[in-house]
């Protein structure tokens, strides 16, 4: 009995063993924070300058149009007549909206884009507006099977939605400054302004 007893032993060990390998090799990456394929940035680095609210009812989003349809009678001679007709009103696609009862987090950011330099692809929470105050740097973002190019340069700028994936490069020779103010969830952290995103389809080539 006992070799049979030194066997089970033994045995018992090596399964151990291959449990513990594949513990160490494939737990982590199981229980990661980050996206298997996220794409990271490249001579990018970001500074906080400040935190706040907005607590009043105000909603930030991209404009559009909604067709309304109502029924009206008309009278007419020979009595009334039903007809259905169509409005367009002004909407808006909203983004975020703030409220006394669920405030809005602001957040100003300043960045630094070194030449050659990426963001990396990334998204957040809530919308962005970006101011350029240094430098020349090229903001891609996908919009469905398109990929979408558009030079920036100092004094300009641009807001994101918080469905829009995009990248900034600077392709020039001296640093990109930008500065940035986001209009977050209540109770947004530093860590979570940004998400890093995976490789777009529609750009395959822009890192």
């Amino acid at each position: 009995m006992k070799p049979r007893v030194t066997r089970r032993v033994q045995a018992a060990a090596v399964v151990g063993l291959l449990v513990g390998a594949f513990a160490a090799v494939f737990v982590p990456k199981m229980f990661s924070a980050e996206p298997a394929f996220a794409t990271q940035g490249t001579g990018f680095t970001t500074t906080i300058l400040s935190r706040g609210a907005i607590g009043k009812n105000v909603v930030f989003g991209t404009p559009s149009q909604l067709v309304v349809k109502r029924k009206v009678r008309i009278k007419t001679r020979r009595g009334f007549v039903s007809k259905t007709i169509r409005i367009k009103v002004p909407s808006i696609d909203k983004a975020i909206t703030c409220t006394d009862a669920t405030p809005c987090d602001t957040v100003f950011q300043v960045g630094t884009l070194a030449p050659g330099g990426s963001t990396g692809w990334h998204s957040h929470p809530g919308p962005a507006f970006i101011a350029f105050a240094q430098g020349e740097g090229t903001y891609y973002h996908d919009a469905g099977s398109a990929c979408h190019a558009l030079t920036v340069t100092a004094g300009t700028g641009f807001s994101q939605m918080p469905t829009e994936t995009h990248v900034l490069r600077n392709l020039g020779s001296v640093p990109v400054i930008v500065y940035t103010l986001y209009v977050l969830p209540h109770g947004t952290p530093n860590s979570a302004i940004r998400t890093d995103q995976p490789q777009p389809s529609a750009c395959p080539d822009i890192h």
